[in-house]
């Protein structure tokens, strides 16, 4: 992994823009979370600099693969995915499918699967061209925001575990809602800070029985810390959605049962209490 570099500290949220913005946190690695007092989300800041994160993203899909909870267990991932789309399709017909941070493609193939018409994006230029290459499906990288993807296009924009990455997600969201056609839907995964596990570290923490402070920020790779709470108003006040659905990220294990995945899945539609939570979003 490079070392940090970090840019200047940020005066002001990049999701409201508020500058009521405060130090709230510290981690073990003396890494700032700061929190937006207008629309609670909390953020790295300073922020790593764009160079470090080009080295750091050129190496991070091999790392994911080999570190990933699934390993190369593909069909895992793929079912995941199948069931995602399966709620996705609950709220829009089969059509365009934009995969934004693809990843190895896995919810590319689950959708194309099942009829969508499909194209991708990631950061990192020569894996793109790999991916693409290998699977025969438009994926293009660079800078999300600067691509001419056809507005008011896609049936759904699928950012799953993206949102946290970013140090401007704001571009993101407002992108995916140019993006979309009237009706279209946005399908989000990503880590729940108000998750009960992180409420009980956090118990620990102040008890002195947990050495490793903050550890649940993952800012060794995550720069923006959302709530399904704060996710839910920022993308109803701020960019123009109505959420549809939310609830716990599904996160199958190898050899799993069939009854433990019908568990999970039935967890999907509750209350977002676990690690990490998804939404469904329209773009009314």
């Amino acid at each position: 992994m490079p070392k940090p570099s970090f840019d200047r500290p940020l005066a002001s949220c990049n999701l409201c823009k508020s500058p009521d913005i405060h130090l709230f946190a510290l981690d073990y690695k003396g890494i700032q979370i700061y929190k937006c007092n207008h629309c609670k989300v909390e953020f790295m800041n300073p922020q790593y600099t764009d160079q470090f994160l080009t080295d750091f993203y050129s190496s991070y899909q091999e790392g994911d693969k080999n570190h990933h909870r699934y390993g190369e267990a593909e069909e895992l991932r793929i079912d995941l995915h199948t069931m995602n789309i399966i709620d996705i399709e609950k709220f829009v017909n089969t059509g365009s499918f934009l995969s934004v941070g693809c990843g190895g493609a896995h919810d590319l193939s689950a959708a194309q699967a099942r009829g969508w018409e499909v194209e991708g994006f990631e950061v990192d230029e020569a894996f793109s061209r790999q991916l693409s290459q290998r699977l025969g499906i438009p994926i293009r990288s660079g800078n999300f925001s600067d691509l001419d993807y056809p507005q008011n296009h896609y049936d759904c924009v699928y950012l799953n575990h993206v949102i946290e990455h970013p140090k401007n997600p704001s571009t993101y969201l407002r992108k995916s809602y140019d993006l979309l056609k009237k009706g279209g839907v946005m399908y989000i995964a990503c880590p729940n800070i108000a998750a009960l596990s992180v409420k009980l570290k956090k118990v620990l923490e102040t008890l002195h029985l947990k050495k490793k402070k903050g550890s649940y920020y993952d800012s060794w790779q995550h720069l923006f810390y959302y709530s399904p709470a704060v996710m839910k108003n920022l993308l109803e006040s701020e960019y123009g959605f109505k959420v549809l659905l939310m609830g716990n990220d599904r996160k199958y294990k190898a050899g799993q049962s069939s009854f433990s995945k019908n568990m999970v899945n039935a967890q999907a539609y509750g209350f977002p209490y676990k690690s990490s939570f998804r939404l469904i979003a329209k773009k009314p």
